[in-house]
């Protein structure tokens, strides 16, 4: 299946784009020029969206605890919290940049997104659906694409996933990476369809390579279905950069066969998952919570870490998380 999946895969991308090691290049060098500049928020939120740079990810973040008045000071605060699932506090902060004069339409993509990643996609898409009608392109379909999701409306979201990435005009890897990233963990996590997801994430590497979470969801999809060694060589890439998902899935991998091994990636992963939660706690619970629920086995640690998740989103996947932990934790 692997090779069926690279091949479909070697067909179907929308077009040629920058190579994914000169693109990052790039990245840093326009994070480098913008360094004392607002808009350097988002550059580094984008290479801590690909790479897994929790660094880059304080830095882009940063904003969220700086003081804010005036609607300018109150947007970037709002999309510094959401970056890291304060979805509340952005919330309230959009409000005060309303009443402050904000452009109202910017206001809306902002607090669509959140109310989407809140699990309240149906709220947002009539005025998402109107846009897109209005205003079609890449903007209004990729946005539409990720209410549907949220919505569990999977067939029309697919379609707008589709039309999103048609409207792209770019050599930039990055949006065709996401877009094919957000498409295949629907299929895959959402909808349960694991081989139509890999053909998506299979695609967003073929994008970016380097693209550390549609590497490690495959790795996953590998080890679920028991391809131990492919799950393995998916990782291998990965194994020195930290990120707690890596290290535990290969704890999790090598425990059988290697116990000690696999126990020191474990350990290892807790260690990393509460220096993020010490740094930014929301961006990480739900994670952390299914890794303690699993290969870090503490059922009380759990609970709290999904219990706080779930006060600031009430997706399916939240509520199913919290539920999980509530049992485990009263056995």
């Amino acid at each position: 299946m692997p090779g069926l999946l690279l091949m479909l895969v070697s067909q179907t991308l929308a077009r040629e784009t920058t190579n994914g090691t000169i693109a990052l290049q790039n990245l840093d060098f326009q994070i480098a020029q913008h360094a004392a500049d607002p808009a350097a928020d988002e550059l580094w939120l984008m290479r801590a969206r690909y790479l897994a740079d929790y660094d880059a990810l304080d830095r882009g973040a940063a904003a969220a605890d700086l003081p804010a008045d005036g609607a300018d000071r109150l947007l970037r605060r709002a999309r510094a919290r959401a970056a890291v699932h304060r979805f509340n506090d952005a919330l309230a902060d959009l409000a005060a940049a309303e009443r402050d004069g904000a452009d109202a339409a910017t206001v809306f993509r902002v607090r669509a997104a959140i109310r989407i990643a809140q699990g309240a996609a149906d709220e947002v898409i009539p005025t998402l659906e109107a846009a897109a009608r209005r205003e079609p392109g890449f903007a209004t379909a990729s946005a539409l694409a990720t209410a549907y999701a949220g919505a569990e409306r999977y067939a029309d979201a697919d379609r707008e996933f589709a039309v999103a990435l048609a409207a792209l005009d770019t050599t930039a890897p990055f949006p065709y990476a996401w877009l094919c990233f957000a498409r295949g963990t629907m299929w895959a996590e959402q909808a349960g369809d694991a081989v139509r997801g890999s053909v998506h994430l299979e695609r967003a590497l073929a994008y970016l390579p380097q693209f550390v979470a549609a590497r490690l969801h495959l790795a996953e999809i590998d080890a679920h279905a028991g391809r131990t060694a492919a799950a393995e060589r998916r990782l291998a890439p990965l194994a020195q950069s930290g990120d707690p998902e890596v290290l535990a899935l290969l704890g999790t991998l090598h425990s059988t066969a290697d116990p000690a091994r696999g126990g020191r990636e474990i350990a290892a992963a807790a260690d990393r998952f509460e220096m993020l939660l010490a740094r930014q706690p929301l961006a990480f619970a739900d994670h952390a919570a299914e890794f303690y629920l699993g290969a870090g086995a503490d059922p009380a640690r759990a609970r709290r870490l999904a219990a706080a998740n779930l006060a600031e989103r009430s997706t399916r996947r939240a509520r199913a998380l919290a539920d999980r932990a509530r049992n485990a934790g009263s056995r």
